[in-house]
């Protein structure tokens, strides 16, 4: 991988970061970044981004999975007290410029607060281009994403448990669209040409406490 990705600022500090409110800093650790997604669907959506090259998180280290986990964990606990399922989820794709990489061709952690179970959302939209598994309930939910492969993963707050899907036939954005299409939206799954930059500044609004934090 180079440095010309979407999110190449984040671990090459020569790297000029735009002032879009999406790439704003939530949180900033040894091994992460905390951004507003662009295009969210939602006020809340977040992106954690590794702070160094790689396709997919099977690339991170133990010690890189337990920080996401941990920041996972904490931005969650707080979109939380609004009532809202907070849920987490990964494209894995596995080739740079494949459409599994969204056009960004680094990997990242999606955190969702919803009003509605996103797991009975997709079951409903089950399809021969996903085989879909489920992990183990675990801690580390990271320890489950598959060795080999192109994948969507997610899970829940409140069940910890991976769902693993195995992708045959990749589609850009497919989770944005299970989203949007639930919420009646269907046509602002695409971040590229919906930025819903009114939701990206209620995301920083939503978790300024949080970046307060981090900051002293």
């Amino acid at each position: 991988m180079t440095n010309s990705t979407r999110f190449a600022w984040i671990f090459d500090e020569s790297i000029p970061r735009s002032s879009a409110a999406c790439d704003q800093e939530i949180l900033r650790t040894d091994h992460l970044v905390a951004v507003p997604s662009a295009g969210a669907l939602v006020a809340g959506w977040t992106l954690l981004v590794p702070r160094r090259p790689m396709l997919n998180l099977t690339a991170a280290t133990a010690k890189e999975k337990r920080a996401i986990e941990l920041a996972a964990r904490q931005i969650g606990e707080q979109l939380e007290q609004t009532g809202e399922q907070i849920w987490f989820f990964e494209h894995g794709s596995r080739n740079a410029g494949g459409v599994m990489g969204c056009g960004v061709d680094q990997a990242h952690l999606h955190i969702v607060p919803l009003t509605f179970d996103l797991g009975s959302a997709i079951s409903c939209r089950a399809g021969e281009e996903i085989t879909w598994t489920v992990a183990e309930k675990s801690n580390t939910p990271l320890d489950s994403l598959p060795a080999t492969g192109e994948y969507i993963a997610f899970w829940s707050m409140l069940d910890r448990r991976p769902n693993i899907g195995m992708v045959r036939r990749p589609v850009s954005q497919w989770m944005r669209r299970v989203i949007a299409e639930e919420m009646g939206i269907g046509a602002e799954w695409d971040y590229q040409s919906h930025p819903q930059t009114d939701r990206v500044q209620q995301t920083l609004q939503r978790l300024a406490r949080l970046s307060a934090q981090a900051s002293h």
